[in-house]
């Protein structure tokens, strides 16, 4: 018997630590964003990933193809920790796409490399939308902070930063195909112009509702406050709503809040109830209505007109009861402040209960009391009324977590010391010196935490008191001041503008703190930079020298400051324990300000 002699293999490369731990968080992040598109019901195209193309003269490797219905995304992946010179490198290819997007379509369907994207097209595409139906978006999906001088020298691109995909991600494992709608506004693709509605006549379908308007004089409703209670089928409702907040993507105090309002246990228990059983749920779902995508119309098809103060035009018609009610058909104009889990449970879905609760979703009906707020009530005011109303109605019920009620009272009490440090930090880490070193949000890792910060660090720095001799409240010259400390004020504009005294006087100091600091030592400490000093004891150091400076009336520009801290970068940082920032502050300002 002949012997079989084994061909030798390639020999396997052995991987530094370094190197599997840059593979682990490159196939997480595309398992991550790849699982939120098939979630949403889009589509991945095979054998696209790694393919290096030419298109106009502009080299580029592809990633991923995505498609749902008429949209096409273009998505690239990046974990670089600095992805600048990434995304620099692609802005020509990426301006070639935008230009003329259905050339770069055809290119698509001729480039031999990409011929799965091809029978896609061919099978799925083509067969119902023309080439003018399409949109294609680029979407560049970075692990890491993309500064905003690089997103805005990549003009036509979306940025699909990580805590927005921490915000989908929480959204599509729950509601599934039904997050699509929110996701083509956050892609600034008018509901009118993706899937089946682009190919429906302009005319737009009368989208009215009955119901009845409950005038403020019988609900006992801040003046203005209209309630309207009516009927609306499940998909129309889903396609028009949010959770408590209106934001959602557009904010990052908001992310995570979908994961948090949602309950996939409670929510499939509903779809189970919904397939089994086949009737709709009876309690009414408490809601408020953007009152600019709303109109109210009396039985003989009479616009009633509203004033900004939320009063009828027409005195006469203030006992109008029976109603007509057209809603916009928009993501984002309907807030759910109660209900959204009867809501949500007729989302579309790809459990075992879709076959029946398809047939159900434009059928079944629910009923909604809405209220609409006066088109002078300003966004902030909006917000708190929506959380305490969300806390009267679930403030005996067991189920709604303590960590969300802690977060709505931080939109209850925007005026709190807590809130302001909040927001400061959060402006802190958009640019400037400590720009992305500090924590937002709980998936970040290895930056500032800020709860230490906040507590120890920025409260006693910013407290409202303007008598205190340390707080920036004191020094800050705006004559209006002191209205923040009325517990009812509403005077937001003032808060945005001490928020913003306080930031322009922190970098001040930040500045020339880092400037006279060698370059490896403005890093976070890590096993790769063992040179970094920053941490929670130098932050909190810094504020301490602020309060100093402020007490001793030494506040000054970061170009006096720069004189003042020569040697800075000797002096001994490490030596104090981590709550030692009171005395580092004290030891800083004595060394080089005294």
């Amino acid at each position: 018997m002949r012997n079989k002699t084994k061909k030798p293999g390639k020999k396997r490369v052995k991987l530094t630590p370094e190197q599997r731990a840059e593979n682990l968080l490159k196939r997480n992040q595309e398992g991550e964003i790849r699982g939120i598109f098939k979630n949403l019901g889009f589509t991945r195209i095979p054998n696209i990933d790694g393919k290096n193309i030419n298109y106009d003269g502009r080299s580029s490797e592809m990633d991923d193809i995505f498609v749902c219905e008429n949209l096409i995304l273009i998505t690239e992946y990046t974990i670089a920790e600095k992805p600048g010179s990434h995304i620099k490198n692609k802005i020509l290819y990426y301006n070639k796409i935008v230009e003329d997007k259905k050339s770069f379509i055809n290119f698509l369907n001729t480039e031999p490399k990409l011929s799965s994207f091809k029978k896609f097209y061919d099978e799925n595409i083509s067969l119902k939308y023309t080439l003018n139906h399409l949109k294609v978006e680029i979407l560049y999906c970075s692990r890491f902070n993309v500064a905003q001088e690089h997103k805005n020298n990549a003009k036509g691109v979306v940025f699909f930063d990580y805590h927005l995909v921490q915000y989908f991600k929480s959204l599509s494992k729950v509601i599934k195909r039904s997050g699509k709608y929110e996701f083509c506004e956050f892609l600034k693709i008018p509901f009118e112009e993706f899937g089946d509605n682009i190919l429906k006549s302009t005319e737009a379908t009368s989208n009215k509702y009955h119901g009845h308007i409950l005038p403020e004089e019988k609900s006992n409703f801040k003046g203005g406050y209209k309630i309207v209670s009516f009927y609306i089928d499940a998909n129309s409702l889903m396609r028009r709503s949010y959770v408590l907040r209106q934001e959602g993507w557009r904010d990052r105090d908001n992310i995570g809040y979908y994961q948090r309002m949602f309950e996939p246990k409670k929510i499939s228990s509903m779809r189970k109830y919904l397939s089994d059983k086949e009737r709709v749920f009876i309690n009414n779902i408490i809601a408020t209505i953007s009152e600019s995508k709303i109109k109210l119309f009396d039985e003989k098809e009479n616009e009633l007109k509203l004033n900004e103060n939320g009063q009828f035009v027409d005195a006469s018609k203030i006992r109008v009861t029976p109603t007509r009610i057209q809603i916009e058909d928009e993501c984002n104009i309907i807030g759910l402040i109660d209900g959204q889990h009867r809501t949500y449970a007729y989302h579309e879905g790809d459990d075992i209960y879709e076959t029946k609760i398809k047939s159900l979703r434009d059928v079944q009906n629910l009923l909604v009391t809405g209220i609409i707020f006066p088109s002078k009530e300003n966004v902030s005011t909006r917000r708190k009324f929506e959380a305490n109303l969300f806390l009267e109605i679930n403030s005996n019920q067991s189920n709604v977590r303590t960590q969300l009620k802690q977060e709505i009272e931080l939109m209850i009490t925007p005026f709190s010391t807590t809130a302001i440090s909040k927001r400061i930090l959060q402006k802190l880490n958009e640019n400037g010196s400590f720009e992305d070193l500090i924590e937002q949000y709980s998936f970040d890792k290895g930056k500032l935490k800020t709860s230490s910060i906040v507590s120890f660090g920025l409260k006693p720095l910013i407290k409202l008191d303007e008598k205190s001799p340390d707080s920036l409240f004191t020094s800050w010259q705006d004559v209006n001041k002191l209205k923040l400390k009325d517990k009812d004020s509403e005077d937001f504009n003032l808060i945005d503008d001490y928020v913003k005294y306080c930031v322009e006087t922190m970098r001040e100091l930040f500045i020339a703190v880092k400037n006279r600091l060698n370059h490896d030592q403005w890093h976070l400490y890590s096993h790769k930079t063992q040179n970094g000093l920053l941490n929670v004891t130098f932050f909190n150091g810094l504020l301490n020298v602020l309060r100093l400076l402020i007490e001793n009336n030494k506040l000054n520009t970061n170009q006096e400051y720069f004189k003042e801290l020569n040697g800075l970068e000797s002096f001994p940082f490490r030596s104090y324990k981590s709550s030692q920032y009171r005395k580092m502050g004290e030891d800083i300002y004595k060394k080089f300000f005294n």
